[in-house]
């Protein structure tokens, strides 16, 4: 057989369950891994705010579109559509900012 794989010696519960980490290690990891965490959520928000000022951009396009429509009836529907997503956008960014 040539997939033969080897597997390390497993040790014993006792002495996994006695072994303690050191204190300031804990300490260390648990700072390094908040310090990871603000700056995931820092990153976050950031892209969500990308995200909301990309689609702010696509409806104000959007709006140029609506005017150049000739029919009356099929632009006020479309400017409703835009409305609405311009209102879902805004409170979009009013949660950015609680983050």
């Amino acid at each position: 057989m040539l997939n033969v794989l080897e597997f390390r010696k497993r040790e014993s519960r006792c002495s996994e369950s006695t072994a303690q980490p050191p204190a300031a290690n804990t300490n260390t990891d648990i700072a390094a891994l908040a310090s990871r965490i603000v700056g995931l959520q820092s990153k976050a928000k950031g892209e969500i705010g990308n995200a909301v000022l990309m689609l702010d951009l696509a409806a104000q396009h959007a709006r140029e579109v609506a005017a150049r429509l000739p029919d009356p009836t099929a632009r006020k529907n479309f400017d409703e559509h835009i409305a609405m997503i311009e209102r879902l956008l805004q409170l979009a960014r009013e949660m950015t900012f609680k983050l």
